[in-house]
């Protein structure tokens, strides 16, 4: 793993992606310092790419970790997202959740839609983000050990 790139990968809805943008922006300034881009969707999918689906999954499989970012737009239409979520638990990349205007309990108390795999991690309030830093810093430095 010492030569893959310092890629994290970004998962949000198209609703949030205001938000999303400004949080990939966060991480790479924060995080400079050891080579670290975001890779996003809405900003880093190139445009005549035909088969996006195999453009996300080589995308996460390239990156060291996944920010899931989980908001009610999520719950109501992510398959997309829910995807990406598989891709990163089946290729063992480490995954953070971020939970945007949306507590635990509110995700745990959906009837359907949620998934296991995204009921067993642990999530953090968005706002908290920085709160994952230090874990995304020991995880990119683990590989480039």
């Amino acid at each position: 793993m010492k030569n893959k790139p310092n890629n994290i990968f970004l998962s949000h809805s198209n609703e949030d992606a205001f938000e999303a943008c400004l949080l990939q922006y966060a991480f790479e300034v924060l995080m400079k310092d050891i080579g670290v881009k975001v890779w996003a969707y809405q900003r880093d999918q190139r445009k005549d790419e035909r088969e996006i689906s195999k453009s996300l999954k080589q995308r996460i499989k390239e990156s060291r970790a996944t920010i899931f970012f989980v908001s009610s737009y999520t719950l109501d239409s992510g398959a997309t997202q829910w995807m990406e979520l598989a891709y990163s638990d089946a290729f063992g990349i480490p995954t953070f959740v971020l939970l945007h205007h949306l507590t635990f309990q509110e995700l745990k108390n959906r009837e359907k839609g949620v998934p296991p795999l995204l009921l067993s991690r642990q999530c953090t309030q968005a706002i908290e983000w920085k709160l994952i830093e230090p874990e995304l810093r020991k995880i990119i430095g683990a590989d480039n050990a």
